[in-house]
């Protein structure tokens, strides 16, 4: 199994109902790197709750730091099936920050959502 990335906004008069804009480029990382992020974002997320981007990019590109600079600390927590570990969980939070990055030319800046202010934006597992 695997998660379900997705960027999305409000619907305006619908209580609890998203509009989904984009999702990243590996938007479905493995359930099994589920221990990695939690422990390296400091972030016991919700599968399927939405949480505002401008919550969520600190803890992604901290995720992001620590699974570069301290990758050791979190070798232990890769499972042992070998579906999944440091590698794939850095690029899965890596595919998510590069969806707000200029450079991509899919992802927010680069398409028809330019325009969605990043505050109005939120993301779900």
């Amino acid at each position: 199994m695997s998660y379900d990335i997705r960027f999305g906004v409000k619907v305006a008069g619908a209580e609890d109902v998203y509009a989904v804009i984009g999702e990243p480029e590996y938007n479905s990382p493995t359930y099994n790197n589920a221990d990695i992020f939690v422990k390296s974002m400091d972030w016991d997320y919700e599968q399927g709750k939405w949480y505002p981007m401008t919550d969520v990019l600190p803890k992604i590109e901290r995720g992001i730091h620590e699974l570069t600079f301290n990758s050791e600390a979190y070798i232990s927590l890769e499972p042992d099936n070998g579906w999944g570990g440091v590698t794939s969980a850095r690029r899965a939070l890596k595919s998510i920050i590069d969806w707000f990055s200029d450079d991509w030319s899919s992802g927010w800046k680069g398409g028809w959502n330019a325009d969605i202010p990043i505050e109005c934006i939120y993301m779900s597992w």
